[in-house]
């Protein structure tokens, strides 16, 4: 058979591919390939932490006087600190604690529980996870802070609840409450079911069963989530903007004080933050195998009663009432405001007042900045999600593959850094290190909002990855090398195929986060304005159907996204 030109060119060229990935699978070259990404991961996430401590450490002197020591307010910046990180650490402690009673329990529905409704329940559970904190508490505040809520059942003129400490609780239960029921709904499904039989063969009721034998197997997870729901609501910015009035907690004091350009302070509390952190992050790492669930005394008679059906479907039934009137109702009534609020107020009947207008008709074009705040929203999230992929599947690789138990444990704790930081104190440390203070290669804008953003996402790219590399069958690797392939040839054929589902996980949870980010825009934003961003605008100018009309778009990508991610997560 006579080979044309076309099979002689491709022959050439796939020789050619053969011969650099057997030279780029050479140990050196794999070698700097690990280099390179670890050198990356410490750029974008450990360098403008540790550049922040160096700076603050350099120029402590400044940093005191206007901590400490300020001619004109004295110590008041240090005493606006505590008060800040103490109402922060206040009402993280009270949200966890509601997460945890409400949480393990509709956990436990959803795992154990076989009834209509189930995937319906399990989708709307993970919602206020998927929307940007900024819509979900600019429709908290309409659901319990205005007339337009809650109070209208009492024919009341004011909200049910003012801006303040306890709506920034309920806005902060809202979107933690996912991080508790997630983290241990799909272990408690997996457990091994033949020990709890054992026990319940042995007359232990299901109360003390699940108290004393199932929880402890998930205690790690338990751990973790309550920890990542409780630095999540000490860090969160954009909501709590939104509903906190004169009361700030320690994030939203970052951004006053960045607005302020106050940079000195603002570095030392974006420390603390920082420091608070990883500390927890540290703790969890160290003791979760150490420390051991309280109460290992059982009370038989009243476990018992507990343990009745009587009590365990009012127990259940009360957890979710719990979850729809406290989580998502809040979260969504936004879109009823929009409705009502369409074409005109519905108090006074003035088309002014509406929607339409204030969006599509009013002098200022609002439409205009919608437009353009998406179109940057969108522009960020996808440059942003390609440039995650790229750096960080060799991380997950790395994790996944490395027989350094060492280096994959202290990897594998680094990566969750950008998870439990707050944004916004992670969003001034790169401001620190890339801006006029530090490196002085970006100014605020676009591309600092890119940078900020990769940093804070990083992990949420990473972790799907992870869990695709680990569930590849390694003989697969080993075929391909039995064969003569190179490692990267290996790679190409057969690794990038099974990833398909893990990389469309990993970009849609990227593109989602950097879509609802809020605090950390706010630091490095310059002119620009992201479609979060914009709805705090609107709120702060009391142009509330305009903003409503942003949130729902906010939590139609949201929901759409969360929708595709649970069909990839499903068909992987």
């Amino acid at each position: 058979m006579i080979r044309t030109d076309k099979e002689d060119i491709e022959i050439f060229f796939r020789k050619t591919r053969l011969k650099i990935e057997t030279l780029l699978s050479r140990k050196s070259v794999v070698l700097a390939g690990k280099v390179i990404t670890i050198s990356i991961f410490i750029l974008i996430i450990i360098g403008p932490i540790f550049y922040l401590l160096l700076q603050i450490f350099l120029y402590w002197g400044e940093i005191y006087s206007k901590v400490f020591n300020d001619p004109i307010l004295g110590n008041e910046a240090f005493l606006m600190m505590l008060r800040s990180i103490g109402l922060s650490l206040k009402v993280a402690g009270i949200v966890t604690f509601f997460d945890l009673i409400v949480g393990i329990s509709i956990a436990w529905v959803l795992a154990r529980y076989d009834f209509k409704g189930r995937k319906v329940l399990d989708t709307l559970v993970d919602m206020p996870m998927a929307v940007p904190t900024s819509a979900l508490g600019f429709s908290i505040y309409l659901f319990w802070g205005t007339n337009n809520g809650i109070s209208r059942l009492f024919n009341s003129n004011v909200g049910l609840v003012s801006q303040g400490t306890l709506l920034i609780i309920l806005t902060h239960i809202a979107f933690t409450f996912p991080y508790v029921t997630r983290s241990i709904k799909g272990i408690i499904a997996d457990l091994d079911l033949n020990i709890e039989k054992a026990a319940k063969t042995l007359g232990a009721p299901p109360f003390t069963i699940a108290r004393m034998i199932s929880l402890p197997m998930v205690k790690e997870s338990l751990l973790a989530g309550t920890v990542l729901a409780f630095t999540r609501s000490l860090g969160e910015t954009g909501a709590t903007l939104i509903v906190s009035g004169v009361y700030q907690t320690a994030p939203v004091v970052i951004v006053s004080w960045m607005k302020g350009l106050k940079i000195p302070t603002t570095a030392f509390l974006s420390l603390i933050l920082i420091v608070i952190s990883l500390l927890l992050l540290t703790a969890v790492r160290l003791f979760a195998r150490r420390v051991g669930l309280p109460w290992n005394k059982v009370f038989p008679r009243f476990e018992r009663k507990l343990s009745s059906k009587k009590v365990s479907r009012t127990r259940d039934s009360l957890s979710i009432t719990l979850f729809f009137v406290f989580v998502f109702i809040p979260a969504l009534f936004v879109i009823i405001y929009l409705f009502q609020w369409w074409n005109k107020s519905p108090f006074s009947g003035d088309n002014e007042a509406g929607m339409i207008y204030q969006v599509f008709q009013a002098p200022d074009k609002k439409i205009d900045s919608i437009i353009h705040a998406f179109i940057t929203s969108i522009e960020v999230a996808l440059i942003v999600t390609i440039v995650n992929l790229i750096i960080a599947t060799p991380m997950a690789l790395l994790i996944s593959k490395t027989k350094d138990d060492k280096l994959k444990g202290l990897l594998d704790t680094l990566i969750d850094i950008p998870l439990i930081i707050p944004s916004s104190a992670l969003g001034f440390s790169i401001f620190f290190l890339w801006g006029s203070n530090g490196l002085h290669l970006l100014s605020p804008g676009f591309l600092m909002i890119i940078v900020s953003h990769i940093s804070f996402t990083y992990a949420y790219c990473v972790r799907p990855l992870v869990g695709a590399f680990d569930a590849i069958p390694t003989m697969y690797d080993e075929a391909a090398f039995a064969f003569g392939s190179s490692k990267l040839t290996a790679f190409r054929t057969v690794t990038i195929p099974f990833l398909k589902s893990g990389l469309i996980a990993a970009s849609i949870m990227t593109f989602t986060r950097s879509m609802s980010e809020t605090g950390a825009t706010i630091i490095v934003q310059g002119v620009e304005r992201t479609i979060p961003v914009l709805l705090v605008d609107f709120f702060e100018a009391s142009t509330f159907p305009a903003a409503a009309f942003a949130a729902s778009l906010l939590i139609l990508i949201s929901f759409l996204s969360l929708l595709l991610l649970r069909y990839v997560s499903k068909e992987r």
